[in-house]
């Protein structure tokens, strides 16, 4: 075995696990609470880029403040799905396979939205210098390490949030007993609300973070919102770590497989580490099983 190219693969793993983790906190942390498959999460990967990319194309803003921008619009996304579709269904009762069927629905229909407005090629951000950083036969670029921080960071935060924090652990009641929840005064709406924004935050980041190395493309937020629910699946639903550490596994296992597979053949390694992981410990990796 080529133990340079482990090595540099191991590293690529770590940085591609690194968004992977980003996505699966961000998915994990949604479904735990509200029940509801967000594939609109979708739009908010999609839109944060979008947003960033017209900020800085048309309205000439500095590259960090087009970032701010796309944050923004991420949240913003995250927040209209859940204010003008999911709530309204909750209170009319609708199950959550219906639920599920709109959240499909806003999936499919804005990448379209996305055509219409700025057209079916890839947008690019303008973006600055992206040295590469070697040590040894290993390299990586200030990007990747860039990525690797902010996601461990924001995951650190979040997870510190819901431990350790009051509001926090109205989190965790909603998650474990909404109803009981609910009667000792606790807000579910408020609560929603908080989720659907850390959510989204966290997935606008790992959008603009693709955008800021690639580009931008109408239906670029399906396959990592795909990502994220395998992801937190995979490490155990309730648990930051565990989504975490799913996404992080995730990454290296796509990395790994190129030692003895070609390239198209990742996904494959990906779906069979899941069904074998998950057929020994159906919960996830750190889930509580249940009772």
């Amino acid at each position: 075995m080529d133990l340079s190219l482990l090595a540099q693969l191991t590293v690529s793993g770590i940085v591609v696990g690194s968004a992977y983790a980003l996505l699966g906190v961000s998915f994990g942390i949604i479904y735990a609470t509200t029940k509801i498959f967000h594939l609109a999460h979708a739009a908010a990967y999609a839109g944060a880029a979008y947003a960033a990319v017209w900020a800085s194309n048309s309205l000439g803003l500095p590259f960090l403040a087009a970032l701010v921008v796309g944050l923004a619009a991420g949240v913003l996304l995250g927040l209209v799905t859940e204010i003008l579709f999911y709530r309204p269904m909750r209170k009319r009762n609708a199950t959550l396979l219906t639920i599920f069927l709109v959240s499909l629905g806003i999936s499919v229909a804005f990448p379209n939205l996305l055509q219409i407005v700025f057209g079916p090629d890839n947008q690019t951000l303008p973006r600055p210098d992206n040295p590469t950083i070697a040590i040894g036969s290993v390299t990586a670029s200030r990007h990747d390490v860039v990525t690797v921080l902010v996601a461990w960071t924001l995951i650190t935060l979040v997870a510190t949030f819901v431990v350790k924090t009051r509001f926090g652990r109205s989190i965790t009641a909603m998650r474990t007993n909404p109803t009981m929840a609910e009667a000792v005064g606790i807000d579910s709406k408020l609560v929603y609300t908080v989720v659907f924004v850390i959510g989204s935050l966290l997935v606008a980041v790992a959008g603009l973070l693709f955008t800021t190395k690639g580009v931008a493309t109408p239906t670029m937020g399906l396959a990592p919102t795909l990502t994220g629910f395998i992801a937190a699946f995979l490490g155990g639903i309730g648990s930051q770590w565990g989504a975490a550490l799913g996404g992080l596994l995730l990454g290296l296992l796509s990395s790994w497989s190129a030692l003895f597979l070609q390239a198209d053949y990742g996904p494959v390694v990906v779906f069979g580490a899941m069904f074998l992981i998950l057929l020994v410990r159906p919960q996830g990796l750190l889930g509580k099983a249940a009772a």
